[in-house]
Parts: C-alpha cells; structure tokens; sequence
C-alpha cells in the first residue's frame, strides 16, 4: 500500500484553500498520492499523484515532439459528487524554442465524477534548444458545488537530450564526370544516436538520372526497401528502419549508378549539376543531411546555350499613352542557362524619353550608364548554373511627351535584351505610341497593334 502524505488544512465548506510551495511540501518519492483536504471530513479531498516531486517527467530530443500525461486528478469528495478543474500551467521559464500545451490550460473545466480521476494529457514541440533540464509550476482550480479551491501541485519537468544526427559522405567516385558515360558513386549514410535508446527511420530520394545496385549495397544494422517510383523510370525512394542505443552509430553503403533515359540515351544528356540524392531525413525529426552533387560537363564544348527574353509587365494597353501624359511602367528581361555553369553580361537600353526609377534582379548586380543619345545602357552581370533561370525587374518612368506638329510617334521603352558573351539575341524591342488627344483619328495607328508594340522594326528613333 502507497504511503499518503496529507496535508491537512481544513476550512469551512465554502472555503478557498491555497497551499504554498514555500511550505508543507515540494518533493515527493517516486509514485506518491498527494491528498489536499477541502472539506471538514477526513475521508474526503482531492488528490494528485507526483513521481519523485514532479506531477510527470517528460524526456523529450532536440527537433522533436511528443505527447504526455501532464497530471491526474482524484476526486474523492463522495458526498459532494462532481467536481470541475482546470490546470494553469506557468511557461515563462521556458526557452523561445520550445512551445507546451497542456489539457485545459484554455480555460475550458474537465469534470471529475466521485471516485473518479483524470489526467490532464499535454504536448510539447522542441526546436534546437539548449539540453537540459525545464521546469513548468502548475495550479489547479477546482470547484464543486458548495465551494472551491486552488492547488499548487508538483511543477511539469521536462528533460531535453540531444537527438539524432545524420550525414551522407561520397566513399568512391568523381564530383566531375563527363554526359553520356556510365558513372557510378558509393554514398554512406551515417545515423548517430545521441539522446535515447529509439527506433528510427531515415528515408531518401534518389533522382531519376540514377539507380541503385542492391547486390553492392548493405547495412550495418537494420532493414531497407528501395522502391522505383514510375515503372522504373522515375526516382528511386529508400526507407531504412534501425533501432539505435544512446551513443550508438549505424550506417548504410549504396552503390548509385547513371542509367540509360526512356529513350535509350545515357545519362547525364545535358550538362549541369545533379543532385545524387536529397539530403536524407530521420522520420519524425526535422533533420536533413546534407546532399551529394555532381558537376556534367562537355556537353557544349564551351559554347553558349542560352535563352533571353524581354517582357511588359501589366496591361498591353498603357503601350498607348495621350500627348504629355505622365506614365509608370515595369519591364522585365529573364534569362536561362541551358548549357554549362558560365558567366553571363546581358545588356540592354531604356529609351531616351524614360527614367529607371527602381529594379530588381533575382541575382547578379547591375549597371546603369547614361549614353550621349540620351538613353540608359542596362548591363546586368549574374553567374547561372546549368538549367538556372533569373530575372530582372525595372521600373520606367516619363513625366509626359509632346509631339509638336506631329499626331502620333513611336518612342523606345525597352530595346531587346542581347547576352553580349554569347551574341545571343532574344525577346522584344518594347516601343510606346505617343497620340495627340482628339486629334488623331485611326490613321494614326494605322497597322500599329498592340502586338505591333512589342516587336516594330520600323519604330522612329526619338534620336
């Protein structure tokens, strides 16, 4: 039988009852029935059970989550029949990293019938928090009909060990191999189990440019599955299940291989990097590992292979503009890398009659240099990888143009963009048509559709 620990404090029946931690009691052994009395009856009160001075001890890793039993309540005012409680958790001592909820907290009473317990269940979300030991103090209120009382019981301890960690290491092969030749890699996955004795499970993805050689891959612990997403022709997934003591390390060895496109054709077809898998995740953990990638190169032969284009941002139809009238605009050039990792110098000119009053490249930096025609020269330097796309964004403004004797012009806004390292042309010359109001009839536009705008050759330099 259980050693009970009273505390006898014994009001009137209406009575509030408060029980300081500076006083009758603070820690308990493990397993022990704390019993507050509320009423003037001995054999009637309420009770909580706390384990080694604590209401519940939760062992908790670094990037994890979990749920737990937070309290249990006993009502055992048998004449009184129902009680209702709601606990009051304190979390200011506890890091920004770290989020507790626990049952009732919001305010909303759990009834407890007599004779009856319940406990009050919570959950906690740790992020990358310091290990160690947290403590969370808990009050109880509770009521009954006739009366009331408010409970200090044993704090909520939380204990935060280190969790686990993972990494992938390149055992064999190149990070810099050439298209359309049979490469293959050995990878490591490397599991190390820092907190407690667990159960894990790590998966993977591996691309669709590569397989996996089973007969050359093993563990050292544990079972795996791969499975060929696709009907083999799309990526390979691997779930690894191992069970791990504190401390203790497990790793998995996988051949990867290049294998041969629906088509027939070996991989890498182009040139670019590739990533051999993702980084590999432990199930239940917010952990990656880092990821493997390898360079293909020779596909071009050191020539360009690019892709550039220009655009208007917003409606076709402010390419229209009435004499003096002033006006925004927002021009935009892309461009995208299909050859090898390169360098890249992309120009372009603003017309004469148009300020830049913002831009914003995806990356790269750029320059804005004033020619003596009075337009503004654009070169927009920026490093792209294989198969990477960037932007640049400018905003254009005119405070109005006047035509003199003329009912109409064509002014530049934006010429094509050229990537000068590799002559490369691409996208529209954006021209905007100056009109005289009420005076221009339709021979002032003439064939001169919105289309027209975005690509004239014919367009009247305003130089």
């Amino acid at each position: 039988m259980r050693k009970i620990l009273p505390i006898i404090l014994v009001l009137a029946l209406s009575s509030l009852i408060l029980i300081g931690s500076s006083g009758t009691f603070v820690y308990f052994e493990a397993g022990r029935e704390v019993k507050v009395a509320v009423v003037p009856h001995d054999k009637e009160y309420l009770a909580f059970t706390c384990y080694e001075g604590y209401a519940a001890t939760v062992v908790v890793d670094k990037n994890s989550s979990k749920s737990f039993g937070a309290l249990t309540v006993k009502n055992y005012l048998n004449e009184l029949k129902e009680v209702w409680i709601r606990l009051d958790p304190d979390y200011s001592d506890l890091p920004g990293d770290m989020e507790v909820w626990i049952e009732s907290e919001d305010g909303i009473e759990r009834e407890i019938a007599s004779g009856d317990s319940y406990t009050f269940m919570g959950d906690i979300n740790v992020g990358d928090v310091p290990e160690g030991e947290y403590v969370v103090p808990i009050t109880f209120y509770a009521r009954w009909n006739g009366g009331d009382a408010v409970v200090e019981t044993c704090p909520l301890r939380i204990i935060v060990v280190g969790g686990p960690t993972i990494e992938k290491i390149l055992l064999e092969g190149n990070t810099t191999v050439p298209v359309h030749t049979y490469e293959e890699w050995k990878v490591r996955i490397l599991v190390t189990n820092d907190g407690l004795a667990r159960n894990l499970t790590i998966e993977d993805t591996i691309p669709n440019e590569f397989d996996v050689d089973l007969g050359r891959t093993s563990a050292s612990a544990g079972t795996y599955e791969f499975v060929a997403m696709g009907n083999g022709n799309g990526a390979t997934k691997l779930t690894w299940n191992v069970s791990l003591e504190a401390g203790e390390s497990a790793y998995l060895d996988m051949l990867i291989y290049t294998k041969k496109n629906p088509a027939g054709k070996q991989e890498f077809t182009s040139c670019g990097r590739y990533p051999l898998n993702d980084g590999a995740t432990i199930k239940g953990f917010d952990i990656r590992s880092n990821s493997l990638v390898v360079q293909a190169v020779g596909c071009d032969d050191g020539k360009c292979c690019v892709r550039v284009h220009s655009y208007l941002k917003g409606c076709i139809g402010k390419l229209f503009l009435p004499e003096g009238t002033a006006r925004d605009y927002t021009t935009g050039v892309w461009i995208k890398n299909k050859g090898s990792e390169r360098d890249f110098l992309v120009v372009q000119r603003i017309g004469s009659q148009f300020n830049v009053t913002d831009y914003t490249p995806s990356k790269g930096t750029v320059e804005f240099v004033p020619l003596q025609n009075g337009k503004t020269l654009v070169k927009w330097r920026l490093h792209l990888v294989h198969n990477e796309k960037a932007t640049l964004e400018m905003d254009e403004h005119t405070d109005g143009i006047m035509l003199g004797n003329r009912k109409s012009k064509l002014y530049l806004l934006a010429s094509k963009p050229i990537v000068k390292n590799c002559n490369q042309v691409g996208g529209s010359r954006i021209n905007v048509l100056v009109f005289k109001r009420g005076g221009c009839t339709s021979e002032c536009f003439g064939s001169k559709n919105s289309l027209e705008l975005l690509d004239m050759e014919d367009y009247e330099d305003e130089n």
